[in-house]
């Protein structure tokens, strides 16, 4: 009698999943005036690049909600300043990453 091997299931996905830990979602949800972007997560300087490219040339007419973002390290913070100096609009900033936007300068 023929022995039944139980399917395995594949583990591609785990594989693929373990090369990159997604730590922060841009995305953004307007392309019309004002750029509507929405970033959630963790914000860390891995991340900036993709954050500047969202936002575009014309920081002034990007509008970042924040409410969902949980943490930014200190080149994510800086980043957010930038932004905000350069003219972006930040929305719905949690209030343990607004202190740190204006304390955390160095």
């Amino acid at each position: 009698m023929a022995r039944r091997q139980r399917a395995r299931p594949d583990r591609a996905g785990t594989a693929i999943a373990s090369l990159r830990r997604i730590t922060v979602r841009i995305t953004i949800l307007s392309d019309e005036a004002p750029r509507r972007i929405a970033v959630e997560g963790r914000l860390s300087a891995a991340e900036i690049g993709e954050l500047e490219l969202a936002i575009g040339d014309d920081p002034s007419g990007a509008f970042l909600e924040l409410q969902n973002l949980r943490s930014a390290d200190r080149a994510g913070l800086a980043a957010l300043r930038r932004a905000r100096a350069e003219g972006a609009l930040l929305v719905g900033v949690p209030p343990h990453i607004a202190w740190r936007l204006e304390l955390d300068q160095g």
